[in-house]
């Protein structure tokens, strides 16, 4: 009876079938495709031609323009031969935690016991207490 133009017609045409247009068993995965293949028991198997590898400047890496997202103020790894590097040991003490720690903008109230230094004022940091009223409605 009613037909859509003949432009229209032919775009609804060319438009792809959705996941909601099809039936149940109609699946069009993510697009990714196979990475792999997976044996009789069950186990998968990568193909790494079909598996995406970045390629790095390998022999021109001193003096290389690009730098990984690392914090400059992070320390640097020690080199002990060409291809070998050390983690330098970062050893530190409670107090030099704490000295860093304000320096960074650290800030808290100490919480003393009641009774102690004299003060028998309610401690600092503690939530009121809320207690429901007794009534009901």
């Amino acid at each position: 009876m009613f037909k859509p133009t003949p432009t229209l017609q032919k775009m609804l045409r060319r438009l792809p079938l959705s996941t909601k247009q099809a039936g149940k068993e109609y699946y069009k995965g993510n697009r990714i495709g196979s990475m792999g293949i997976i044996d009789k028991y069950g186990r998968f198997h990568p193909d790494f031609s079909k598996i995406r590898t970045f390629v790095y400047p390998g022999g021109r890496m001193k003096g290389f323009d690009l730098t990984p997202f690392v914090s400059s103020s992070a320390p640097r790894n020690v080199q002990i031969s060409e291809t070998l590097y050390k983690v330098p040991l970062k050893t530190i003490t409670g107090e030099q935690y704490l000295t860093e720690w304000k320096e960074q903008g650290g800030h808290d109230q100490v919480e003393v016991p009641m009774g102690q230094d004299g003060a028998d004022e309610p401690r600092k940091n503690m939530p009121e207490v809320w207690e429901e009223s007794g009534q009901k409605a």
